[in-house]
């Protein structure tokens, strides 16, 4: 029930709203033109608009969640808007996740991953993003989220609630490829994402 509530929210939000994209150059010849997979990262305090990337192009996309109970709610909604959903983290169940994500890719299907999550700390990039774009080949592709109307939530990330009648302003970065060593990998995307986000014209949290 949480969960068919959660995806009628995001229902009224969306048709309510005035959502726009704005994409990179490589992003729209990778993903429209070559109909490329890749890997779509944002922040976890942006979870609520990843059903939104379909908008972008009309692709089946698969989403990492947390195996966590509260997350399974997500999952629901999520599923309700048309997305596929694995579940895993880093702590529970991600090897077996990052090999199903492995497989996605090779079938040309984009996934996205919220690369501080799911428990932080806020803006730190884990190695697992890394580790699936060097092993699958795949870009990343930064994505950052500006909108008008928002609630905080007191969590650890300050997630982001987006109000109906907003404007919003979903900005794909430059697609990154993820060679050299792990932790240069971490670091490109963290400013990647830096970059998207005042792009987007993103407020600071």
């Amino acid at each position: 029930m949480a969960g068919l509530l959660l995806n009628a929210y995001g229902e009224l939000f969306r048709r309510t709203s005035r959502i726009r994209f704005q994409a990179h150059p490589g992003v729209e010849h990778l993903v429209r033109e070559q109909g490329a997979a890749v890997i779509f990262a944002l922040w976890h305090r942006h979870a609520f608009f990843v059903p939104l990337l379909r908008g972008f192009r009309r692709q089946p996309i698969t989403v990492l969640l947390s195996a966590h109970r509260d997350a399974q709610i997500v999952a629901v909604a999520v599923r309700l808007r048309g997305l596929k959903v694995v579940a895993g983290s880093s702590t529970r169940g991600g090897l077996k996740a990052y090999l199903h994500l492995r497989r996605v890719l090779d079938q040309r299907q984009s996934v996205c991953i919220t690369p501080d999550g799911p428990k932080g700390p806020a803006e730190q990039v884990k190695a697992g993003v890394i580790h699936l774009a060097q092993l699958s080949g795949c870009a990343i592709v930064p994505v950052a989220v500006s909108c008008s109307r928002v609630h905080r939530l007191r969590s650890w990330d300050r997630s982001v609630l987006p109000l109906p009648f907003s404007r919003v302003v979903i900005a794909l970065g430059e697609p990154l490829r993820s060679e050299g060593p792990l932790e240069e990998g971490q670091e490109r995307l963290a400013a990647g994402l830096r970059q998207v986000a005042a792009l987007a014209g993103e407020p600071l949290p």
